[in-house]
């Protein structure tokens, strides 16, 4: 089958990496794929190592700022000039189906009825609020998937109220596939950490979900709880372009708890397997729901255990008490209490060994196979 796929980024986030993933495994069993994404970067370049054929245009992605009147016209006027190119890409490649990966992407929908071809839309998001782009996104997917692909029964349940029983609306967990490489950077000597010392990570982007000051501040509290001496804290992940002021505001938060010694920067890891082996802990601070953080899934690959705040598709991924914890959202205290818990070198290996049997059992690579493929060959 010929498959024109399209995605809004070209980093190697959570949902560049299931989406570098999915096209891998389409052409593993024989589909044609072309790709376009909205510019360059990493995603390009891994793409390209794989042999597929990559198109870099402005495809009018849909973020929250552009949700305004303006901004939507923006959007419109994008989607407009992005679509004449894909048509010519359609007919060109004789393409016979569309897959768009996450909410963002619309120009999909929009070009596949345009060329009377069947649209999958890959759903990666829990977007509540505002409420009005949640109902102008949900009547999109409605009126413009034949199949809508949901990482986790969470996203399903924030979306469902807004679809019509018509949708065929199929949950596939994310599968993990191996990420242990060899290790390139050792971030431990890189900061001269001491060898009893305790890692706590946080991986994502920097932006205002994932709750990087939420971090912050569990991390003030810990140090000054004084349980274990050598805590140290790793902040991997960059923010979008033209929100590097969450980044200035990190690293005033840094200066204002006295944490510059202790909090370590590392900005956008590529090869993850560095900052995983160095990893004791992973924190997931999100403040608003996470759909499937993949990040989870990683570091339970790892045998690393995991604290989350109880949200989102963290529920369905974490066994509480057994491959890692729960924090509350909005509790520093008994984040930090419950986080010091685990702390034991003994307590942290048999949860994460705990995590490891259940990632290799749930969220297998084998099993997002099955699953991805059968959406599209059926």
């Amino acid at each position: 089958m010929r498959i024109l796929l399209l995605h809004s980024s070209s980093d190697l986030y959570g949902a560049s990496r299931i989406f570098l993933q999915t096209v891998t495994l389409l052409r593993k069993h024989g589909h044609h794929c072309v790709v376009v994404i909205s510019n360059k970067g990493s995603l390009e370049q891994a793409l390209e190592l794989v042999g597929v054929e990559v198109h870099i245009i402005n495809l009018g992605i849909l973020r929250r700022k552009y949700f305004t009147i303006a901004g939507l016209l923006n959007r419109i006027q994008k989607w407009r000039s992005a679509s004449r190119i894909l048509n010519a890409l359609i007919q060109t490649h004789q393409i016979e189906l569309v897959y768009s990966n996450t909410a963002a992407v619309l120009i999909g929908a929009w070009v596949a009825r345009k060329n009377n071809l069947k649209h999958i839309w890959h759903i990666h998001e829990i977007i509540e609020r505002p409420k009005l782009l949640h109902q102008f996104l949900g009547w999109q997917m409605r009126k413009g998937a034949d199949k809508l692909i949901v990482v986790s029964d969470a996203v399903a349940k924030c979306w469902e109220s807004a679809l019509s029983d018509k949708t065929s609306l199929i949950r596939i967990y994310n599968g993990i596939e191996s990420i242990i490489q060899p290790v390139t950077i050792d971030y431990r000597k890189q900061f001269n950490l001491p060898d009893d010392a305790i890692v706590l990570g946080l991986a994502g982007r920097i932006h205002v979900i994932k709750g990087q000051p939420y971090f912050l501040e569990i991390a003030k509290v810990l140090k000054q709880s004084n349980n274990f001496s050598n805590l140290h804290f790793f902040i991997a992940g960059d923010p979008y372009p033209g929100q590097e002021y969450l980044l200035d505001q990190m690293f005033d938060l840094i200066h204002a708890y006295h944490l510059e010694a202790s909090v370590h920067y590392l900005g956008q890891v590529v090869e993850m397997s560095n900052f995983y082996t160095a990893t004791d802990l992973l924190v997931v601070s999100s403040i608003q729901p996470d759909s499937l953080p993949t990040v989870i899934l990683e570091a339970m690959q790892y045998g690393i255990p995991v604290a989350a705040t109880a949200q989102g598709g963290a529920l369905e991924m974490v066994k509480e008490n057994e491959t890692g914890i729960f924090i509350p959202l909005d509790n520093v205290a008994v984040a930090a209490e419950k986080i010091n818990a685990i702390l034991p070198a003994s307590t942290r290996q048999q949860i994460g060994a705990a995590g490891k049997e259940r990632v290799a059992t749930y969220f297998s690579q084998a099993a997002f196979e099955k699953n991805i493929t059968e959406v599209f060959e059926n």
